[in-house]
């Protein structure tokens, strides 16, 4: 009588242990198929003429750009292989190697302008950038390169980038921008300052031609911006492929 009181007992654990275990397990999986997606990052909802609220999105975007968001790469500090000046009439040619700017993610809309869907649209930047680099410059009469490494300063520089826009919508029905291929041009409002090291004799004449001849460098600035520009527009493309407009953006239904 008390094995089969036992043997009672422990049936009766065991059936309750079972019970346990899948009531936790149907709990644990019921959790998982019916989580809500997390939600995106709150964006003010702008429409193209509201230049104040596009520009509260630009700085919640650089934002999203630093921490990685949505595979997105960084842009400050942007890191640069390279860009190349030739300047044939002059004889010179600068290539720019190891290239670090720093201050994009200040970056000021200046305008925008958004288009009908398969005209060119348009967005125009203000940047204050902080370069650094390897540079090597080669001269038509001379065989020898000249080394050093330069710092230049740009303030206020100007991106004006125009593509062309298109849009798709998923089986949701959620609407998304597609950027086309973007054109990129560049205006210095100033000449950069620059300051070359370590102070030897390359150097000096690399200043000599520089100081002498303010196009090559007002050049060579220019080919750093477009790159990091193109790495933004990337990162644009990443975004706006991934996040329906209707998060961001009010638009009109007639350019769908």
């Amino acid at each position: 009588m008390l094995v089969q009181s036992i043997r009672l007992l422990l049936l009766s654990l065991s059936v309750f242990y079972n019970v346990k275990c899948s009531s936790a397990q149907f709990q644990y999986n019921f959790t998982n198929i019916y989580a809500p997606t997390p939600a995106p990052l709150p964006f003010p909802k702008c429409v193209a003429a509201d230049i104040p609220c596009l520009r509260r999105g630009l700085r919640t975007f650089f934002f999203l750009m630093e921490a990685g968001h949505m595979g997105m790469k960084p842009v400050d500090p942007a890191i640069i292989n390279s860009v190349v000046v030739a300047m044939p009439e002059q004889g010179v040619s600068i290539l720019l190697r190891n290239i670090n700017v720093t201050g994009a993610k200040w970056t000021k809309l200046a305008d925008r302008i958004l288009n009908p869907f398969g005209t060119k649209s348009s967005v125009k930047f203000l940047s204050d950038l902080h370069v650094t680099g390897e540079l090597t410059m080669s001269m038509a009469q001379l065989t020898t390169p000249f080394i050093a490494t330069i710092t230049m300063d740009m303030q206020e520089v100007e991106s004006n980038i125009t593509y062309t826009l298109s849009g798709q919508s998923n089986f949701n029905n959620d609407d998304y921008f597609i950027i086309g291929p973007e054109r990129i041009a560049v205006r210095n409002s100033r000449i950069p300052t620059f300051f070359l090291q370590p102070d030897t004799e390359d150097t000096r004449i690399i200043e000599l031609v520089l100081q002498t001849n303010q196009s090559i460098l007002d050049h060579l600035a220019n080919e750093v911006v477009v790159a990091l520009m193109r790495n933004v527009v990337d990162n644009f493309r990443i975004f706006s492929s991934r996040v329906p407009i209707k998060h961001y953006y009010q638009y009109m239904q007639t350019n769908l």
